[in-house]
């Protein structure tokens, strides 16, 4: 059985969560501790070299890179959320790197400085969290004006793309970062946070925070 390393509080950890439900995969999720030193263990070490979360395990396989991961889960059980034809995948790995570069990396400058650095005592890069507010209010309307255009990120169909975004938006409330002005990103994110691949992995991302810092 797959197992994958990560944490609920990680937006690329949930990425890999809500992809293996929704394309129907049987695994194992093991909840990676870093105040514990779990990611500095030699054991995972020899599966991620970086020590940084996600990875997988399939047997004496191993992976990381959550984009790497998702395409590799999908290809291995067959899954339409990955197209075969050349033109349909390549709009969605499109979609899927748009999503994680400009969409995630903003979140996690935005919800490291807000949230984690506070909770671990470290300093607040106000630089970062700035930049960060800026690239999100930059890059989201190109999602929205790309949804107004069709029912799914990539087209017509559900795909990693749209399971990418979904993740990377989901701590917005909690980084007070706001996608009011947004009403297709608002409409299509409600639609899919109601299908099961969804609740059946994820809390309010507001109570992960919570339960860590208790």
């Amino acid at each position: 059985m797959v197992k994958i390393y990560g944490m609920d509080a990680s937006v690329y950890s949930n990425k890999v969560k809500l992809a293996a439900n929704a394309i129907g995969l049987a695994y194992e999720f093991q909840s990676m501790d870093f105040k514990a030193g779990d990611m500095s263990k030699p054991e995972y070490l020899a599966i991620h070299p970086a020590g940084k979360i996600p990875a997988i395990s399939d047997g004496e396989f191993s992976l990381f890179e959550s984009s790497t991961i998702i395409k590799y889960l999908a290809d291995k059980q067959g899954s339409d959320l990955y197209p075969k034809e050349l033109k349909q995948r390549a709009v969605v790995d499109q979609w899927i790197d748009f999503s994680t570069i400009h969409i995630g990396g903003a979140m996690v400058k935005v919800l490291f400085n807000k949230m984690f650095a506070p909770m671990m005592g470290m300093p607040v890069d106000e630089q970062s969290m700035a930049d960060g507010i800026q690239f999100y209010a930059r890059f989201l309307p190109i999602l929205d004006v790309q949804l107004g255009k069709n029912k799914y990120l990539a087209g017509d169909s559900l795909s990693l793309a749209d399971i990418t975004l979904l993740a990377m938006l989901d701590p917005s409330e909690v980084a007070e970062l706001d996608i009011t002005p947004y009403s297709n990103v608002i409409i299509w994110r409600e639609t899919l946070k109601k299908e099961k691949f969804y609740t059946d992995s994820f809390t309010e991302f507001g109570d992960v925070l919570k339960a860590m810092a208790n």
